[in-house]
């Protein structure tokens, strides 16, 4: 007779995760860079392969599974087949989409008939970003809403005559985030009011 067994295989960029493997790269995929949490996300594609010489299931429901206290962070699309034949492959994709700020991490697990790698486990992580914007005038910060006009902060031009005089002051925009500020109006900075 002839003894067969399945063997099982994950990779992401063309490069091996090991069974247990708890250091996420961005060789690999496993580490996903930063994304903004406003909507912004990253994206990778994993394979599992069967080197061994008999079917491999993939016996999980689902089929890839995810834990951890930021696995919602992390989606899951695929694979579309429970079983990989001997010497095949099938992928699947992860998107991460931070909801937070700072390093976001989950643990993938692949439960499957490998007699010696079942569940097939290894972790994944992301940085979440964000852009914070800040206003200063007259090297004094002013609040987002401040309908209270100071000169100490230049937003009261204080007295000028009508007859062509004319007071100015300059405005400074920070980004004190962790990630590029887009100014989306235009023009940037936009007026209105009676006046």
């Amino acid at each position: 007779g002839t003894g067969t067994d399945a063997e099982i295989g994950i990779e992401g960029n063309s490069t091996e995760i090991a069974d247990g493997d708890d250091d996420p790269v961005t060789g690999d995929g496993t580490d996903f860079g930063s994304a903004d949490i406003d909507g912004v996300t990253a994206t990778s594609t994993f394979t599992i392969y069967n080197t061994g010489n008999g079917d491999l299931a993939l016996t999980g429901n689902p089929i890839v599974g995810k834990s951890g206290d930021h696995s919602s962070d992390f989606t899951v699309t695929g694979p579309g087949a429970s079983t990989v034949s001997a010497g095949g492959n099938i992928t699947f994709v992860v998107v991460f989409n931070p909801s937070a700020t700072g390093t976001r991490s989950a643990i993938l697990s692949i439960a499957n008939d490998d007699t010696n790698e079942n569940p097939y486990n290894f972790s994944v992580q992301g940085t979440g970003t964000d852009a914070e914007i800040r206003i200063e005038g007259n090297s004094t910060e002013i609040s987002d809403g401040d309908d209270d006009p100071t000169t100490a902060d230049g937003t009261d031009f204080g007295s000028v005559d009508i007859d062509g005089a004319t007071a100015t002051s300059t405005y400074t925009i920070y980004n004190i985030g962790s990630t590029a500020l887009t100014l989306s109006g235009n023009p940037s900075v936009e007026k209105s009011g009676d006046h």
